[in-house]
């Protein structure tokens, strides 16, 4: 376990959590906001391999945790934080699409955030949300991340909310 809340814990993904991670990222819903398509089951297994291989390699630049609840260990979805191409660490999460509405996104949300400030020790996170995906952006409202930017993503001509959160010292 890396890090814990009332309901739920980050912990390193491992080979055998494969059939979750594609019960996650095969789903339509759970992916619209992502990349408009579910992931293939080759396309799990190739992105599961390059996050333990980034894993045994220590590299801190890109870090995908899996979500479970404390009370069955149930793996619900996944929690990341990368390295993005401004330099800035950006987080990220998924959510089995049975658990939304639970509260679970916010509660993941500022797990990675301890995570980030208290265990890394960053100065500051970002994260990209679609505009579209008004459950992510008020998650991030309520876990008073800043509006920084709003963009058309050039890929799929989304309009794209764009937030930081700075580290406080206390």
């Amino acid at each position: 376990m890396i890090i814990q809340s009332n309901r739920l814990y980050l912990r390193k993904l491992k080979n055998d959590d494969l059939t979750n991670l594609h019960k996650l990222q095969s789903n339509a819903n759970v992916m619209k906001y992502i990349m408009n398509r579910p992931k293939t089951l080759d396309e799990n297994e190739m992105e599961l391999n390059r996050i333990l291989q980034m894993d045994q390699a220590h590299n801190q630049n890109f870090v995908v945790m899996a979500v479970c609840k404390n009370e069955d260990n149930q793996f619900i979805g996944t929690a990341a934080v990368i390295k993005n191409e401004n330099n800035e660490f950006e987080i990220g999460y998924r959510l089995v699409e049975k658990e939304w509405g639970n509260g679970f996104g916010s509660e993941v949300a500022s797990l990675i955030e301890k995570y980030c400030f208290e265990m890394r020790k960053l100065k500051s996170i970002v994260a990209t949300v679609e505009a579209k995906n008004s459950n992510s952006v008020k998650i991030l409202e309520k876990n008073n991340f800043t509006l920084i930017l709003e963009s058309i993503d050039d890929e799929n001509g989304e309009l794209v909310k764009y937030f930081r959160k700075v580290r406080h010292s206390y």
